[in-house]
């Protein structure tokens, strides 16, 4: 009888890689959501830059709106002032 001897050969790096990769897969399989679950959240997440920039650009037009006010009264009193000025009539 002849013994039959498996020898046993050093796995390739080129093999070692690919188990490593199909490892790491099903490690972010686990990790990571479906296609369509991660286009919902950033579709969300788009959403939600968007309303914050119209909420900052609401308070901006307010802003805006309050200071034009402010000026076209101020405005408004130095024409009176200038008015009242050209009314009065020194002796």
């Amino acid at each position: 009888m002849t013994d039959k001897r498996e020898e046993l050969k050093p796995q390739s790096l080129e093999e070692e890689v690919e188990e490593l990769k199909k490892r790491f897969g099903h490690i972010l399989q686990l990790c990571i959501p479906p296609k369509e679950v991660l286009d919902e959240i950033k579709k969300d997440f788009i959403t939600a830059q968007v309303s914050i920039l119209k909420i900052f650009k609401t308070l901006l037009d307010y802003q805006i709106e309050t200071l034009e006010k402010l000026a076209s009264e101020g405005d408004k009193e130095n024409k009176e002032t200038k008015k009242r000025v050209k009314k009065i009539k020194v002796e």
